[in-house]
């Protein structure tokens, strides 16, 4: 069964936050669910995967007692390897509303 993470108490202090992305594992793959509407473009995408790349190099760090510079630097190296075995298989759409 899904369970939910908490959400900060700074989203739910402040009227205009929103989500933008889901992320689970389930089947053996991940599953994203992402906000489409908000604005900025790719170059904006990537300050947000930059962010969460730094947050999950402190989750590794604090979880692996390893330096947060050695976290970041395996995550960075995951990631181009990732993007080429990847590349065809991402599916899905732009989901609107009826």
């Amino acid at each position: 069964m899904a369970s939910e993470l908490p959400i900060p108490p700074e989203v739910l202090s402040d009227p205009e936050s929103f989500e933008i992305i889901r992320v689970w594992a389930a089947n053996g793959a991940q599953w994203v669910t992402m906000e489409s509407s908000f604005s900025g473009g790719p170059t904006n995408f990537g300050y947000m995967i930059a962010d969460l790349i730094q947050h999950g190099a402190r989750l590794y760090s604090q979880r692996e007692s390893i330096p947060v510079r050695e976290a970041l630097e395996h995550i960075v190296a995951g990631v181009p390897k990732e993007l080429q075995r990847q590349d065809s298989t991402i599916t899905g759409s732009i989901a609107h509303d009826a």
